[in-house]
Order: structure tokens, then C-alpha cells, then sequence
């Protein structure tokens, strides 16, 4: 049970024992309630199961040997119409009673299926006795049919009645025992609500402060990392017209910085080129969380639908796994498996120029890693990747187009001096006397 965020926690201890004598009290009426229904259950089980069962039991006994099925064999030694008629007359009006004492009884739709099919039976056998027919062999054989058949059906509806009185019973057990044990439990209860109820606040005062810790630690590193990355930036921009691996560099120190700032276990940097992708910068133990991942694979391989890094360069958005062993889109037939001490994962594109060139992969040891907060900082962090290495693709585009203007410039200086005639090509002798100031001054005045 969590407290509500925003209250004290004095508040929060007044609302949990609050809580617990609620629940008392509840438990309180809960037992007296049960207390009534157990009366109730045992008036229902001689009402509606015991008193059935006896009325259908003297039903049957009636229409048993002792009665009708005497009264059929001595018609079939010695045939006396008159008997009976009178005979099966008194028969039908005592087996009509019980019957409409017993329809009076509490019915439920097994019971009221098993009386539609009865009811037939007896319609049937009252309209025989008091049909006044003469005794014959085979209207006694038809009575005793009949009996017979009604009496199966009695004894169906009086095991019905006794499974259902055993339910009842049964039911009226566990409410007896339940009624015993809630009063031990209501005790039990209380003792154990007031002894969590300050361990329980003050274990979600604790949590909340530590998570609060935690998420201002997190935002530190988030900053922190983010102010890496750009200084990162800036540095490698400025050494890139040197540096021939200057991107290189920058991809490697910035998985360096993601690992670093406790933002991954593991990072890298993924690069696509055609249908191959290679793994050019990574930070951190890849031979254990990574087992048995190539370093370059084509955009076919089984590792391809299971990477990361290739769905966001693929896709051209960012991919994140916050369970990521438990999966399935993560565990493709013939990729590695995911080891144990890999939660989380999550993949960024890079950019170049608009397109996307590769992707920056990270993996973390604690599943839901990769919260909003988190995501946008590496949204960021990609987002600012891209934008330098745009950057450096101008530079290099802007240094290579002067470096080319200055080769054909040289080249036009070199064309024009051997074109030019030769009096008008200084020699070596007259080139530093013309170079200085004061011949340059005699050559525009003349002589003074």
C-alpha cells in the first residue's frame, strides 16, 4: 500500500491507522454477518432440504410395495373393480398432497428440471387410478409400468435433495469455521496493521527521499555528460582539419563519456555503409555483455533483426528496451543471446546532412533505465553528435574547395610567367633593386 505522494508524514500515519480501524470495523460486521448466515443456512437446510426430502420419501413409500404395488398384485390373484377404484381413488388424493406440500418447498433449476420431467409421470399415473378401469392383466401391467417410472424419478429428486443438503451442510461448516476463526483474525489483524503501519510510512518516506536522491544524482549526470559531449565537440571540430580521424575520435570519446557518467554498462557507435553495418567505437566490457556479437554484420543477417542499432538506422528513430530479457523481438533465431546483467537497451540515430549514417548504442544493468528524462538527454546528445559531424563535412568541403582554388591559383601565376616575354621579366640582379623603396620612388618620379 502506497502512501499518497504530498501529505506529511504524520498525515500518512493518521490515513494508514484510520485505514486499519476501518478495516476492523468491517471485519467486525463482516463476522456479524456471517453469524446470520449461518442461522440462516441451518433453517434453509431443514426447511428446503431435510422436510423435501421426508415428504418425498413417504411420496414414495405410497406408491412403494406396501401400498400401491400390493394394491396391484392382489388385483392381478383376485380382480375387484370396485376396490379398486376406491383404492386408487384414496391413493391419488394422498400422493397429491405431498406432492403439492413438496412444490411448496424452495426449488432451484436443477430441482425445478428434475420435477418437469416428474410431473408427467404422475398426471399419468393419477389419471390410471382414477380411470375406473376393469382390472385386466394389462392394465395392471401399465399401472406397475407407470408406478415404476415415477418411482425412479423420486429417487432421483431424493439424491437430489441430499446432495444438496450435504452442500448446505458443508456450506454451513465453513461459515461456522469461519465465524470461529475471525474473531482470532480480527485480533491477528489489528495487532499486525499497528505494527507495519509505521514501518510501512516511513519505508515510503524513505523510498520517496531516495528516490529523490536518485533522480537529482541522475539529472547531475545527465548535465554533466551533456557538458562533455559539447566541450567533446567543440575540441574535435577545432582539430579536425588536421586530424584525418577526428570523427573517429569523437565517436570513441563519447561512448567513453556515456560509460563514465553511469548513463551505460556498455556504449557504442554504429555505422552503416550499404548494407553492412560495423561497429567503429565502443566503451566498456563487450566481450561479457555482448557475447558473440559481431563487429560487422549485413543488413540480412539474424543479428540485424535483433540489433538495436540497426532497427534505429533502419528506421531513422530511436529504439529502447526497458525489459529487454524478457523480449521477444530482441531474441531473433541465430542472434546471440542477451546475457544476464543486460536489462535495458536503447539506440539513437546519427546524422549526417540529413541522412541517417549510424547510430549510437547503449545498454544498461537495471531494467526501465531509459526514462523520459534520460531519453531526451541522448535525444540531445545524438541531436548535437549530428550537428558536428554536419559541421565537420562543410569545414572539409569549404577546406578542400580552397585548397583547390589555391592549386589552380598558383598554377595560373606559374602559366602566366613563362607566357610573358622576356623584357618584361625583372632579372635576379635588377628584381632587388627594383624591390626596394628607393628605386621603386626613382622609377615613378625620375631622377632628382
Amino acid at each position: 500500500m502506497s502512501a499518497p505522494t504530498g501529505l506529511s508524514l504524520r498525515a500518512r500515519l493518521y490515513l494508514v491507522l484510520a485505514l486499519a480501524l476501518a478495516l476492523v470495523a468491517s471485519s467486525a460486521l463482516l463476522g456479524w454477518w456471517q453469524s446470520k448466515r449461518l442461522a440462516a443456512i441451518a433453517q434453509s437446510l431443514y426447511d428446503d432440504r431435510l422436510l423435501p426430502v421426508d415428504l418425498l420419501r413417504e411420496l414414495e413409500h405410497t406408491l412403494g410395495a406396501q401400498q400401491l404395488g400390493a394394491l396391484l398384485i392382489s388385483q392381478a390373484q383376485q380382480p375387484d373393480a370396485e376396490k379398486l377404484d376406491t383404492a386408487g381413488q384414496r391413493l391419488t388424493d394422498q400422493t397429491r398432497q405431498l406432492w403439492s406440500r413438496y412444490l411448496a418447498t424452495r426449488m432451484v433449476p436443477a430441482e425445478t428440471a428434475l420435477i418437469a420431467r416428474t410431473q408427467p409421470l404422475l398426471d399419468q399415473l393419477w389419471a390410471a387410478l382414477t380411470a375406473k378401469a376393469p382390472p385386466s392383466p394389462d392394465t395392471l401391467r401399465e399401472l406397475n409400468q407407470r408406478r415404476l417410472a415415477t418411482m425412479r424419478m423420486l429417487d432421483e429428486l431424493i439424491a437430489f435433495q441430499l446432495s444438496q443438503a450435504r452442500v448446505d451442510a458443508e456450506r454451513a461448516q465453513e461459515t461456522a469455521t469461519s465465524a470461529a476463526h475471525l474473531g482470532l483474525l480480527l485480533v491477528l489483524l489489528t495487532a499486525g496493521l499497528c505494527s507495519v503501519v509505521v514501518c510501512t510510512v516511513w519505508t515510503r518516506y524513505d523510498d520517496e527521499r531516495r528516490e529523490g536522491q536518485d533522480s537529482r544524482q541522475r539529472l547531475q549526470r545527465l548535465y554533466v555528460a551533456l557538458s562533455q559531449t559539447n566541450q567533446l565537440i567543440v575540441r574535435r571540430e577545432a582539430g579536425a582539419f588536421d586530424d584525418a580521424d577526428a570523427e573517429l575520435k569523437l565517436f570513441q570519446e563519447l561512448c567513453r563519456i556515456c560509460v563514465d557518467t553511469g548513463h551505460a554498462r556498455f556504449a557504442a557507435v554504429v555505422l552503416v555503409e550499404g548494407d553492412e553495418f560495423e561497429r567503429v567505437a565502443e566503451s566498456g566490457p563487450g566481450d561479457r555483455l555482448m557475447p558473440g556479437a559481431p563487429k560487422v554484420w549485413r543488413r540480412d543477417a539474424p543479428f540485424a533483426r535483433s540489433s538495436m542499432a540497426s532497427r534505429a538506422i533502419t528506421q531513422g528513430t530511436h529504439q529502447v528496451s526497458n525489459h529487454a530479457l524478457q523480449d521477444e523481438s530482441l531474441a531473433a533465431p541465430g542472434a546471440p543471446m542477451i546475457p544476464p546483467g543486460v536489462e535495458a537497451m536503447a539506440a539513437f540515430p546519427l546524422r549526417r546532412g540529413g541522412e541517417v549514417v549510424g547510430a549510437l548504442s547503449l545498454l544498461a544493468g537495471e531494467p526501465g533505465f531509459f526514462d523520459p528524462q534520460v531519453m531526451g538527454l541522448l535525444d540531445e546528445m545524438a541531436g548535437d553528435l549530428s550537428f558536428a559531424l554536419d559541421h565537420l563535412l562543410r569545414e572539409r568541403h569549404q577546406a578542400r574547395e580552397l585548397e583547390n582554388l589555391r592549386d589552380a591559383l598558383q598554377r595560373c601565376e606559374a602559366g602566366l610567367a613563362e607566357t610573358s616575354p622576356a623584357a618584361f621579366r625583372p632579372t635576379s640582379a635588377a628584381r632587388p633593386a627594383a624591390e626596394s623603396p628607393d628605386a621603386t620612388d626613382q622609377s615613378e618620379h625620375g631622377p632628382r
